[in-house]
């Protein structure tokens, strides 16, 4: 059974992997923290947890776990961007157990990454209630 949930961004807690997606999110944080709230998804299914910052990482995880099979990932030698970084060289799938690539894992990740998208669009669409302020009464004369 897969565990879904949002919480609010911290940055000790919640690593950002696909910080190379687009993430509007993250934009409006920045610019106004205190104005923006950042909610994170965290989907915890076959004992590992995925964190999402955007819809558009869940979209891309979801699509690299519908393929059954997939390409190599091998950087082309004619490129010469080897870069000095591992998290230059490493996409984010490369980082990502393989285990979850059995199939009757597969299967498990792809149904509670497709619940996730749901819950995670939810929780950024959703409005703030706005709080009222209520007048004071005046005082009696």
């Amino acid at each position: 059974m897969a565990r879904i949930r949002i919480e609010t961004y911290n940055q000790l807690r919640h690593s950002d992997p696909m910080s190379n997606v687009y993430n509007p999110q993250r934009d409006r944080h920045y610019k106004a923290p205190t104005l923006n709230d950042y909610k994170v998804c965290l989907v915890s299914v076959c004992s590992f947890t995925f964190v999402f910052h955007s819809l558009d990482q869940l979209a891309l995880c979801l699509d690299y776990y519908r393929r059954e099979h997939h390409p190599s990932s091998r950087l082309p030698v004619y490129s010469g961007d080897y870069g000095g970084d591992q998290s230059e060289t490493q996409r984010w799938y490369d980082r990502l157990p393989q285990y979850l690539l059995e199939k009757p894992k597969r299967l498990k990740v792809v149904k509670a990454l497709e619940q996730a998208q749901y819950v995670f669009l939810e929780a950024i669409t959703a409005k703030k209630p706005r709080v009222s302020r209520k007048k004071r009464p005046s005082p009696a004369k």
